[in-house]
């Protein structure tokens, strides 16, 4: 048999660039754009089989790995006004005549999954954003909140977040939308990129635990949200809000593919997620999209006799819009594999929604995927954010440790979570031509090559640096506000560390791959935390700070020092074998 010849190192990279293209991924969109596929339905199914056919047709290994969950649905959904003039309100999306796949049958009425049930006749208040700040002054207004219906304008944090404030409020209830005060200045869908005021965004509100609320919740649009507030002025509106919930335990189906490396025990894994509100063509088809042309570049690859060292997955998860399930349920079956060898884990959620470039990046891999995006994406200084929350990267860096890369391109996005996140608005909006598509293909796929194929694990630890010291300028500032002293502990330990970095970024010491990755986890577990979808750094002391007590933090404070300060001797030196009896 005549063996092909692997790809010389120099030819590897533009053997793999070539492939990606703009046209697979339209491709890919239009199959997306064919099935309603919320998680557990049939079209959820059907397009867990098509990613596992194409990531097979691409020449990868794929294989179906169900697991079982509770996803909830609506059964019964109703909002009235009774006072002072009777109304009940339809609450499907507003009919787009631009777009009727927008409109197509079999969808449910939009709902939050995770709300609670009940049956609420009570007076309604203008909530405003929901925050801290609108309670205070409404309760200095004298308006009462216990007991009543809560009206929260989407947008201030994670809509789990808002809920659950309402909630431990007294508030009875909370009625959700999207108003255009929150959107930069732009025409709306059909005719622009911002949300048209009759599409509804849905979305979970059970926040970290994945715990239902008490209390019920209802997204609607804009117009419903106008004639609320409307009846508000002058009047004290009576409302009734009825929510009732299914709750069932179903199937859900995460898609998996791999190229085997030469050393199976370390991994990347590069993942989005495949099920939608709707249809999802950009969130996260797009994710899905871009994900299947990294498939066929590292397919093409493969023809040419290249196998990387270390081996690449692709996964393609599911319930991540009600919880992250897919990959929460990837880390908890396999978890002894992951700590002990997958060296990254690349996020695409939303890749390619709009024209302005964002990633967060967990500092052991900034100096590897800057460059491959300056190179492809021809972006000179990248914006670049510490991991916070909101999508699937979440369970490996913050159960695991696992350093992450979360990239794409965003904006308006006003389709988002509704029926009209489809085709129509991707080809239109969100990525013309299915240009970011590809160019996101072809960063994720050279980022992942490169790190699979290097000699030793590429980490650098130096990029963590501003981080800290940021970290503790806030912590600082947050413990004098609650009358409490952070100390000098803390920076002297980021001090030793900084040094220690230092030492191994520039190869002082042989590389040593186990004590790289175990730093590199213990790193991000004790300084990158999320609270919804804002960042927290060192997350102890937060969460110490917030009790007021100044033995809770001085706890906190001390265990992160002997977690950052064992991080440093990790970089140094390994320790002198004991001499034999």
């Amino acid at each position: 048999m005549t063996m092909v010849a692997q790809a010389a190192p120099a030819d590897k990279e533009s053997v793999f660039l070539r492939a990606p293209s703009s046209k697979g991924a339209r491709a890919s969109s239009t199959v997306l754009n064919r099935y309603y596929h919320y998680p557990g339905t049939p079209g959820d199914y059907k397009l867990a089989v098509y990613m596992r056919e194409t990531l097979e047709k691409f020449g990868l290994k794929a294989t179906i790995e169900p697991f079982e969950t509770t996803v909830y649905t609506p059964r019964l959904l109703q909002l009235q006004i009774l006072t002072p003039t009777p109304y009940t309100f339809d609450l499907h999306d507003g009919k787009i005549a631009a777009d009727p796949d927008g409109s197509r049958p079999g969808v449910p009425l939009p709902f939050n999954a995770g709300s609670g049930d009940g049956d609420v006749r009570a007076h309604l208040f203008d909530a405003g954003r929901g925050l801290d700040a609108d309670y205070a002054r409404l309760e200095s207004s004298g308006v009462n909140i216990h007991g009543n219906i809560a009206l929260i304008r989407y947008g201030a944090e994670y809509r789990g977040n808002l809920a659950a404030r309402a909630q431990q409020r007294g508030a009875a209830g909370v009625i959700f939308y999207n108003s255009p005060k929150d959107e930069a200045p732009g025409r709306a869908y059909p005719n622009g990129p911002n949300r048209p005021p009759g599409a509804v965004q849905r979305g979970d509100v059970m926040g970290d635990d994945n715990v239902p609320l008490h209390i019920p919740t209802l997204p609607v649009t804009l117009y419903t949200a106008q004639k609320l507030l409307a009846n508000m002025h002058g009047a004290n509106a009576l409302v009734h809000l009825y929510v009732e919930m299914n709750s069932r335990r179903t199937t859900l189906w995460n898609t998996i593919g791999e190229v085997t490396g030469v050393d199976s025990a370390q991994s990347i894994i590069l993942g989005g997620h495949r099920d939608g509100w709707v249809y999802g063509v950009t969130d996260d088809g797009s994710g899905i999209s871009t994900l299947l042309e990294v498939a066929r570049g590292l397919g093409a690859l493969q023809k040419t006799g290249w196998k990387p060292v270390r081996t690449i997955r692709i996964a393609a998860w599911d319930g991540e819009e009600i919880g992250e399930l897919g990959s929460a349920e990837y880390v908890r079956q396999h978890r002894d594999e992951l700590t002990r060898g997958c060296i990254a884990y690349i996020n695409v959620d939303e890749s390619a929604a709009g024209p302005h470039f964002r990633a967060a990046i967990a500092g052991a891999l900034t100096p590897m995927v800057v460059p491959a995006v300056q190179s492809v994406l021809n972006i000179s200084n990248p914006k670049v954010s510490d991991p916070s929350g909101g999508s699937d990267y979440e369970p490996f860096i913050y159960a695991l440790g696992t350093p992450i890369v979360n990239m794409g391109y965003g904006g308006a996005f006003g389709t988002y979570h509704s029926t009209y996140d489809d085709f129509r608005y991707a080809e239109l909006f969100a990525d013309p031509g299915f240009v970011h598509h590809r160019t996101i293909a072809q960063t994720v796929g050279l980022i992942a090559i490169r790190l699979a194929d290097a000699t030793s694990i590429p980490y650098h630890f130096t990029p963590y640096a501003k981080s800290l010291d940021a970290a503790v300028a806030t912590l600082t500032k947050s413990a004098t506000q609650a009358g409490l002293t952070l100390g000098p502990d803390l920076d002297a330990a980021i001090l030793t560390f900084k040094e220690a970095a230092g030492a191994y970024d520039d190869g002082s010491q042989p590389p040593n791959d186990a004590r790289a990755l175990q730093a590199a986890q213990r790193l991000d577990l004790v300084a990158y935390s999320a609270n919804g979808y804002a960042s927290v750094a060192f997350p102890k002391i937060a969460a110490a700070i917030a009790t007021k007590k100044q033995s809770d933090l001085d706890t906190a404070v001390k265990q992160t020092v002997s977690e950052v300060n064992g991080i440093s001797a990790l970089l140094g030196p390994p320790p002198s074998p004991s001499p034999s009896p």
